[in-house]
């Protein structure tokens, strides 16, 4: 087992590594994920041990679990082992990529956009109706976390019509001056809408997939420079919306906001992956079987109401233990900590399981991230930007089928646009 500096040292390494990575193939993935074990592992684990930050204690109603620096190394540990493993064979399999013949050009989605541009002002009002009044029942006390119900998770279509709205902004013709401006003040409209502390993710959902379109052509080393800046504002806003959860950080003008964020960040008090890696090593295999695949098929099972099925089996090793009883008998609803993808992979499986999906998701991502290259146009950088989002909530794990359907729900009329896009192209071959 390696020691805290070992781990530091090795994890240096693998940020250079995704450094030569991006410079040699402008691939930004291996970066994502240096960044994120560094962020929610490394500097969790050092606020504990500096005694800025406690490990997370909930009140479960029964208590299992004990958290201590031998159990953190050795989450540590693992959570490295993920971090490599998966960095590595997304390396090697993207030296072998597929070519592809350019589906398309700038003229043609162009084109393409101007004849939706009805149908995108259309749906962009609605969801932005939709999306402020689930957010309004969501800062009253309603349910709209990523595990809330598809009615809430509707309203998060907003993040996907921003995404086409601003294509449609981006794309006009630059003498139509008054009708930009009116396209950007409903655009920044969006934007406030979908920042509410109690659904993060939602707001990270557009915002990275628009720093990809609009960096898209940019160079190297141009690219680079906005990916930190937007980086910083991004996890700036996320801490301040995190902040506004608890009544005594909510208020305060703009500079006290961002010392209160630049505090929650010293304490690590939004990447306590780290935490939930050691809650589920002491779930499995004590209290529950390994899941072997399970919690990935229940992805599938999601969308089945569990008033159509009520013996639908629960998700989440904290439900299936009951551990969320006293806490729901008290009104509180649930409570689950996000254990990283690495977590989920090691309850599917343990060491080995970890091992396994990571080459699994290696595969994936480099297919997915591939495919976008047969599009010549912003089409491209509108899915690259799409994935690498989608990315971030995977990483931090927890109810792995909720997320998936937080991504479905975001990205939808996204998907929806590309699949009308792809029959144009097929008829215009015709």
């Amino acid at each position: 087992m390696l020691d805290f500096e070992t781990i530091e040292f090795l994890t240096y390494i693998l940020a250079g590594i995704g450094v030569v990575q991006y410079f040699r193939k402008t691939d930004e993935f291996v970066l994502l994920l240096v960044a994120f074990f560094y962020m929610t592992g490394i500097m969790r684990y050092q606020a504990v041990m500096s005694g800025q930050s406690e490990w997370v204690q909930v009140n479960y109603a029964i208590n299992i679990f004990h958290m201590d620096n031998e159990l953190a190394i050795q989450a540590l540990n693992l959570f490295f082992m993920g971090t490599f493993v998966f960095s590595i064979c997304y390396i090697i399999f993207s030296e072998k990529q597929k070519r592809y013949r350019y589906l398309d050009n700038d003229e043609i989605f162009s084109q393409f956009l101007k004849s939706k541009q009805k149908l995108i002002v259309i749906l962009y009002v609605v969801f932005l109706l939709i999306s402020s009044v689930t957010n309004r029942l969501s800062s009253s006390g309603g349910d709209l976390a990523l595990g809330g119900g598809y009615i809430f998770l509707f309203g998060f279509a907003i993040g996907g019509m921003i995404i086409l709205f601003f294509l449609l902004l981006k794309n006009l013709p630059k003498k139509q001056t008054f009708q930009r401006i009116i396209y950007l003040v409903l655009l920044v409209g969006a934007a406030v809408a979908s920042y509410n502390p109690t659904s993060r993710f939602q707001m990270l959902s557009w915002m990275v997939a628009l720093i990809f379109i609009i960096v898209g052509r940019f160079n190297k080393v141009t690219k680079g420079i906005c990916y930190v800046v937007g980086g910083v504002a991004a996890i700036l806003l996320f801490m301040i919306a995190g902040n506004a959860r608890k009544w005594e950080t909510r208020n305060g003008n703009f500079e006290t906001q961002v010392e209160n964020a630049q505090k929650r960040m010293q304490e690590a008090s939004d990447q306590n992956m780290l935490d939930g890696f050691m809650m589920v090593l002491q779930v499995y295999p004590q209290y529950l079987d390994y899941g072997y695949g399970s919690e990935h098929f229940e992805i599938l099972l999601r969308p089945i109401p569990r008033a159509i099925w009520p013996e639908k089996p629960v998700g989440g090793y904290a439900n299936k233990l009951h551990l969320n009883d006293k806490l729901m008998e008290e009104g509180r609803g649930t409570v689950g900590i996000s254990q990283s993808i690495y977590g989920t992979f090691y309850g599917e499986g343990g060491t080995l399981g970890i091992v396994i999906f990571c080459v699994i998701y290696a595969v994936f991502f480099k297919v997915m991230f591939n495919r976008t290259k047969r599009y010549h146009s912003d089409m491209r950088y509108v899915l690259h930007g799409i994935i690498f989002a989608s990315t971030i909530p995977i990483l931090r794990g927890g109810d792995l089928p909720g997320i998936v359907a937080f991504i479905g729900m975001s990205y939808w009329p996204v998907f929806l646009f590309l699949w009308m896009y792809r029959r144009y192209l097929r008829k215009r071959k015709l």
